[in-house]
């Protein structure tokens, strides 16, 4: 049994007239938060560099990229897209320019990103504290990976010296072990 519904369609924006373009941009909007600092924090998928992750069709597309594709146009032939306030989640157009290697680099020296690791790195969810808490522990790795909200890999990476290398434990502590 079909129900009838009293609808005026005629008050409804027909799907032809919403283009790609619209679309890639709701999609932007609803995977991204505003920040303190203006930046559309992408809340997506990431890569494992904290890029975000925007697919398209069977794709997977920087999140950055597509958002300078859909908000400012293509991205010239040759170029990159460089982020003004050096968050690798920032989505925001505003923030984003089409620029080369040498001149993104040339940035990063300028602005001291050179030698970023540990907690100067954006994504990190832990502090150089808890690393040396970590290295020191006698836990193992599925307690330590409960109680600081990482994965298990993570504990074993610091653990292995594959991740925080430049944390040291205090030489008083490892001579009291």
């Amino acid at each position: 049994m079909s129900k009838s519904f009293d609808i005026d369609l005629s008050e409804y924006v027909p799907f032809e007239r919403v283009t790609d373009e619209d679309l890639a941009k709701a999609r932007i909007f609803n995977k991204c938060r505003m920040s303190d600092t203006g930046c559309w924090l992408w809340s997506g998928p990431t890569n494992g560099k904290g890029y975000g992750i925007f697919y398209v069709g069977n794709k997977d597309r920087s999140a950055h990229r597509i958002s300078y594709e859909v908000f400012k146009g293509p991205i010239p032939s040759g170029l990159h897209v460089l982020h003004r306030c050096d968050t690798p989640l920032c989505v925001n157009p505003a923030h984003l320019r089409a620029g080369t290697v040498k001149e993104n680099m040339a940035e990063r020296d300028a602005r001291g990103r050179r030698d970023v690791r540990g907690e100067r790195i954006g994504t990190a969810k832990l502090t150089e504290q808890q690393v040396v808490e970590i290295k020191q522990s006698n836990f193992g790795l599925k307690a330590l990976s409960e109680k600081y909200g990482v994965e298990a890999q993570s504990i074993w990476r610091i653990r292995t010296g594959k991740s925080w290398a430049h944390v040291k434990i205090p030489q008083e502590n490892v001579d009291a072990r």
